[in-house]
């Protein structure tokens, strides 16, 4: 039940996350598929209905076969009415020339209800009078065509029934008195005419059109727009593999997630608002979450560039010196460095120089002027102008016995290295630091780069203390937000006075001097 109410959570996230592209479709389609309805030529339909009977000839005289079934006599005239002598006939009706047949076929059918004796005549025409006219047309054409018709068989008759009595003997006198009552019955029959088809019920004008039904076919629109969107979703659900919320990463890697970073927190150090609240979690998720292993070292990563490991790594070391600690930040990308840009110190001596042995590290260590409260100390590493052999350089004997010397000066040594995935250079600082944070940026990072970032930790005998979700929406941020301003008798450096006594006994600094920015 579990996995089904998650399943459903992330298709509503998805189709949350989709929405404008979801409302967009379900208002421009419709729209569109109303316009193109509305703009078609309108139909309107008219029916007459009509009774036939069989042709009332008698000519049992001249005729052995047995009478035709009623059935048949309806499916018979029903296919008479849609021809082209009866179509003649009803452009006559019309008062239109006879040449127009073929046009009024096209907009009439005829049906045979043989179960209730009725033949149904349906019309279409752009208008509703126009519709009631022609199927009144047509109906009054079958019922000139079949009086026609009868009285040509009769006529036929009464001359066969002449002859006969022509060729009878002057002595016959029954023979020539029964055909005589025949004669007079057939010309009775044929005086009578017009009575084996009639309309019951005649065509009137439609009030509303039958085509194009434009309600019906917009909700259909609508209804099929939705269906589509949904299918969509499930789709882009199924084949996208960028990490879309916070709570797929600690599904993922089976890691504790420390903190969701805002997208607002980019850039410049936080001094405020929810991207502070956010490292100032990273730092007590670190620091809670680790009592019973206390880090030393930490190595600050992300699969690809851009994730924002930088930015996590130079906040989470002023948020750790804001709770009391002594902190140093290493600047290990020895290619594209940022950490002195960050914190706008000095960076034309750091890391680099220190390892080739062209500066002391004590000359090499910055201090930041920032507004720390007492007993907590910040100093920086930078890299340094670009080595020209950086993995070399981060791969030395050197650079292990430098993070020793660093963690010793310090309670707490942050290393921001380049991308996991992208340069080899942070390989070997996996092993050498107490543990790595993965910083994973939110619907940029793919689930398959995550788990490779995952196996490279584990490959090289690191550990992964936990993830780091970065640019995370204001509103639908995972976990950060809640609790943003709640405190009660804070102290200066944003935890609580127990807290910090705890978090100092936990971790002793060890200062050691270094030169201001």
């Amino acid at each position: 039940m579990t996995g089904e109410t998650g399943d459903i959570r992330a298709y509503l996230t998805a189709m949350w996350r989709w929405r404008f592209a979801i409302l967009a479709f379900v208002i421009v389609i419709p729209a569109a598929v109303y316009a193109y309805v509305s703009s078609q030529p309108k139909e309107y339909e008219a029916s007459v209905l009509m009774q036939v009977q069989p042709l009332a000839v008698d000519t049992s005289l001249f005729n052995t076969e047995a009478p035709v079934p009623q059935a048949q006599t309806l499916r018979s005239a029903a296919r008479l009415i849609t021809t082209t002598g009866v179509a003649q006939a009803a452009a006559e009706e019309l008062g239109e020339p006879r040449s127009s047949a073929r046009s009024l076929l096209s907009g009439v059918t005829a049906t045979a209800n043989v179960d209730a004796d009725f033949i149904t005549i349906l019309a279409n025409a752009s208008s509703a009078q126009r519709a009631a006219d022609v199927a009144n047309a047509f109906a009054a054409a079958v019922v000139t065509t079949r009086r026609s018709q009868a009285v040509e068989r009769l006529n036929s008759t009464i001359g066969k029934v002449s002859e006969q009595v022509d060729k009878l003997s002057k002595d016959d006198d029954d023979g020539r008195k029964q055909l005589s009552e025949q004669l007079q019955r057939l010309r009775a029959l044929r005086a009578a005419q017009g009575n084996n088809a009639r309309i019951v019920e005649p065509a009137v004008a439609a009030s509303s059109p039958v085509a194009p039904k434009v309600t019906r076919t917009v909700v259909l629109a609508v209804i099929v727009t939705l269906l589509l969107a949904f299918g969509a979703v499930v789709l882009a659900q199924g084949i996208d593999r960028r990490i879309r919320d916070p709570q797929e990463l600690e599904e993922l890697t089976g890691r504790s997630l420390l903190s969701t970073v805002p997208h607002t927190a980019f850039g410049e150090v936080q001094t405020g608002g929810p991207g502070e609240e956010a490292f100032q979690r990273l730092r007590a998720s670190l620091t809670y979450f680790n009592v019973d292993r206390p880090l030393s070292s930490v190595l600050i990563s992300s699969p690809m560039q851009g994730d924002g490991k930088t930015t996590v790594a130079t906040n989470l070391a002023r948020a750790m010196a804001r709770s009391g600690k002594d902190v140093i930040i290493v600047d290990a990308d020895l290619r594209r460095p940022r950490v002195a840009s960050r914190f706008h110190v000095p960076g034309g001596v750091g890391l680099g120089a220190v390892l080739v042995g062209e500066a002391a590290l004590e000359d090499a260590l910055v201090e930041p002027e920032l507004d720390l409260p007492e007993g907590g100390r910040m100093r920086a590493l930078p890299a340094g102008p670009p080595a020209p052999n950086p993995s070399e350089l981060l791969a030395s004997e050197r650079m292990k016995t430098l993070l020793g010397q660093l963690s010793g000066m310090s309670d707490l040594v942050i290393v921001d290295s380049t991308p996991l995935l992208t340069v080899s250079d942070p390989l070997p600082l996996v092993k050498a630091v107490s543990g790595v944070v993965a910083v994973i940026r939110l619907n940029a990072t793919t689930k398959e780069a995550v788990r490779r970032f995952e196996r490279v930790v584990d490959d090289a005998d690191g550990l992964l203390l936990g993830v780091v979700a970065t640019g995370a929406s204001m509103t639908g941020g995972y976990g950060y937000g809640y609790g943003y301003g709640y405190r009660s008798d804070p102290s200066p450096n944003g935890d609580s006075p127990e807290a910090g006594s705890k978090a100092k006994r936990l971790l002793g600094r060890r200062p050691l001097g270094g030169r201001k920015a």
